[in-house]
């Protein structure tokens, strides 16, 4: 029964923004199974009201489907979603972590989990800042259109000495390697790794971003780049977002598979974390780091170097 669930639900995965209706053979080959089981799930799905056959015997999903949706919309906000991933990525890397998006010509801080160590930096709830230096803002303005990133440069970087030719350079980069990574650019002393949230119409309003002294996080930095695209992808798949490779277009790409692993362990390794740092002192972070592979480092490189 459980594994005939699963099959029904696969069915919903078959659909995206690009096939929006689908043939009975078009849904067997998406969802990788014999036409004659797809032929009895579909069967299933259409009786439960989930899916409608139009005319030209093509399915597509059915209004039900928006009802359920708006109920998760008003029950979930992002923060609620994003809070578990948060504290999975603090739990592995020990080190700050927030959700920003943006607000006009600015990004704002939505939500913050704080390292345990006494050494940190000071994001805040409800901070804002203007969108052009750090990871935050430059992860954010890599996935913009170029109306709209024209428009947020036409304020915020109005008398400052910027090389455009530069800066659209380092944003293609950091779309094609899936993270930005700056050192100081806003503050001295500060490293900061940041990682696009996709949302169902492919479009980028929010970002996880990894904060910490530069004296922490450098011996790190590819690393943690990795748990951090892999947590972007787990929380854009959460808000329903369709993965792809990366590339120029902005989409989400393949993470390493250990990497994708942890974080999947989302909100039951938080709880575990929440519940055992609520019973014992924090403890440093370095016993963390050292699970580090060196190999990822290796891959991340050429990825980066690319």
């Amino acid at each position: 029964m459980i594994r005939a669930v699963g099959r029904a639900l696969a069915i919903f995965d078959a659909f995206d923004n690009d096939h929006l209706s689908l043939s009975l053979q078009e849904i067997s080959e998406r969802i990788r199974m014999p036409k004659t089981t797809a032929f009895r799930l579909v069967n299933t799905v259409e009786r439960a009201g989930f899916l409608i056959r139009m005319d030209n015997q093509q399915y597509c999903l059915s209004l039900k489907l928006v009802r359920l949706a708006g109920m998760v919309r008003s029950t979930l906000s992002i923060r609620d979603i994003a809070r578990p991933v948060m504290a999975e990525i603090n739990a592995q890397t020990s080190e700050t972590i927030t959700l920003n998006t943006i607000s006009g010509t600015e990004r704002m801080v939505l939500e913050v989990v704080d390292t345990p160590s006494p050494l940190m930096s000071m994001a805040r709830q409800g901070q804002h800042m203007p969108l052009l230096l750090g990871a935050s803002s430059r992860i954010l303005m890599a996935h913009m259109d170029e109306a709209e990133l024209e428009k947020v440069l036409k304020v915020t970087a109005a008398g400052k000495d910027l090389d455009r030719a530069a800066f659209d350079r380092e944003l293609a980069r950091f779309r094609r390697q899936g993270y930005a990574l700056t050192r100081g650019q806003r503050v001295a002393g500060l490293t900061a790794i940041a990682v696009p949230v996709f949302e169902i119409d492919g479009k980028v309003r929010h970002c996880l971003v990894l904060t910490g002294p530069s004296v922490r996080v450098d011996a790190m930095d590819l690393d943690f780049a990795e748990i951090m695209i892999a947590a972007g992808r787990d929380l854009s798949n959460r808000l329903g977002a369709q993965p792809a490779p990366v590339g120029d277009s902005g989409e989400l790409g393949e993470v390493p598979a250990k990497a994708a692993k942890a974080v999947k362990a989302g909100a039951k390794t938080a709880a575990r974390t929440t519940a055992k740092s609520a019973a014992a002192p924090a403890k440093s972070a370095a016993p963390r780091r050292a699970a580090a592979k060196p190999a990822a480092r290796k891959t991340a490189r050429r990825v980066a170097a690319s």
